[in-house]
């Protein structure tokens, strides 16, 4: 019987160390290797203040910059900020190295002037100041003379209605959400702060007006 009972006990023993080992490769799954995607701006004019945001399509862990500029620590999209003596003028290349995947891509630019100049209103859906605007509406567009970064709230007096913002590029998309929609005779505002490339900013204000009830 004692034989038994510690043949059992080595079996035992013996399935738990397979089953540790097989929980243990789950725990532990391998981070996809990270490829360069794009940058903006891609090429071609970049302010000696201005700043870059690369995308990569998974997180490539440790990026570094050869070049000038230090690279943003997470997430797979990262801004390159210039050095703090800004670019130096003419032609530059910067080369983009990261961990995770073990890759990297040169970016080639013209270094301009510094950037001194905060970002304006090209235009927006509805205009500003508009009047009979419908209570239906569901997307505001606010598109910018340049790319732009920041947060824009859509307020009923200092109420914010919380609506979804996505930008891209110079313009920013303000999107309803579930019970949060217009009302009818009431004057709204666009307002928030928004800044360039090269860290200019500017804040916005802009009204509009919904038409009366039907």
């Amino acid at each position: 019987m004692k034989v038994f009972f510690r043949t059992l006990a080595i079996v035992m023993a013996a399935l738990l160390a397979v089953s540790l080992v097989g929980c243990g490769g789950d725990d532990e799954p391998e981070t996809p290797d990270a490829a360069f995607v794009s940058a903006s701006p891609a090429d071609g004019d970049l302010a000696a203040n201005g700043s870059i945001s690369i995308t990569f399509d998974n997180n490539p862990g440790d990026v570094t910059v050869t070049g000038g500029g230090t690279a943003s620590t997470s997430g797979k999209t990262r801004t390159i900020s210039p050095p703090a003596a800004g670019y130096p003028t003419g032609a530059l290349t910067i080369t983009v190295s990261w961990t995770n995947g073990d890759g990297s891509h040169d970016l080639t630019y013209n270094i301009v002037a510094a950037d001194e100049t905060a970002p304006e209103v090209k235009s927006s859906s509805p205009k500003n100041g508009e009047e009979g605007v419908s209570a239906d509406l569901e997307e505001i567009t606010v598109t910018f003379t340049e790319p732009v970064t920041g947060d824009l709230m859509l307020l009923d007096g200092d109420d914010d209605q919380n609506w979804e913002q996505s930008t891209d590029g110079d313009t920013i998309t303000l999107t309803v959400i579930a019970g949060q929609n217009l009302g009818n005779e009431t004057e709204y505002t666009i307002a928030g702060t928004v800044e360039d490339g090269a860290g200019n900013e500017a804040e916005i204000e802009l009204t509009f007006t919904t038409e009366a009830k039907e």
